[in-house]
């Protein structure tokens, strides 16, 4: 009877994270590039053959990884939306090193450098990119990722793939850091589209069905949740009762 609590309580309780992770992907449809997050759950037969305690039963939401498809694409026509069209990501350098994304939003800073909304410079093969103001106007950027101003290649775009993109975790602002041990190569099949972006992969009516389905699985636990314990108080209460 106590295996079975546990194994409702474990349900429910992974019902609601899965619920969050919903959520999360729902509130972000209009982020730049933004990649959905998949729950993955975990049977406890694993904690058992770990030696853990037998009365942990059923499942739980072990974690949840990125969904790295490409999502659609929209035209916007401004000079520094850049969209990467394959398996390629952006690089960047930020204040806690190296970090990869595919959301090329980018502007130009006060001095002439390309950076994300949050002011992180975009790397070049040669270091970080920098386009004088007043040529700002007269910048291509060719599928190859070269940079042109008038017609001059002034830096190149370095654009990493990763064989193994489970290696990477989310960090905040559609920036992501790759695990100790991930393989990093040159993009060679990824092409760059000049006044694009890439809008996020999240699917609505398919992360509304997915919240639907999570919901009456909390649900089903719960009801089941309460039939045993009212089933453990008759046991206790009247069970062997003289009358």
């Amino acid at each position: 009877m106590i295996r079975g609590l546990y194994s409702s309580a474990s349900g429910a309780v992974s019902a609601v994270q899965a619920q969050q992770v919903i959520v999360n992907n729902l509130a972000n449809i209009a982020t730049t590039a933004f990649k959905r997050d998949i729950p993955l759950y975990e049977s406890f037969s694993r904690i058992l053959e770990k030696k853990m305690s037998q009365e942990e039963q059923g499942v739980r939401l072990r974690e949840s990884f990125p969904d790295f498809s490409q999502g659609r694409f929209v035209h916007t026509g401004n000079t520094f939306d850049l969209a990467l069209e394959g398996e390629g990501f952006f690089v960047i350098s930020t204040s806690q090193g190296i970090a990869y994304t595919r959301a090329g939003n980018f502007t130009l800073d006060s001095e002439g450098k390309l950076v994300t909304p949050n002011g992180f410079p975009v790397m070049g093969e040669d270091g970080p990119i920098i386009i004088p103001g007043e040529k700002a106007q007269d910048v291509k950027f060719t599928p190859e990722g070269e940079v042109r101003v008038n017609g001059e290649i002034i830096n190149r775009i370095r654009i990493d793939f990763l064989p193994e993109p489970s290696l990477l975790y989310k960090v905040g602002n559609s920036l992501f850091k790759p695990y100790k041990g991930a393989r990093v190569a040159e993009a060679k099949k990824t092409y760059l589209r000049q006044g694009y972006l890439e809008l996020s992969n999240v699917e609505p009516i398919k992360e509304m069905v997915e919240l639907i389905s999570n919901f009456r699985l909390y649900e089903v636990n719960q009801r089941v949740l309460q039939l045993q314990d009212d089933t453990l108080d008759k046991t206790c209460n009247q069970v062997g009762r003289i009358k």
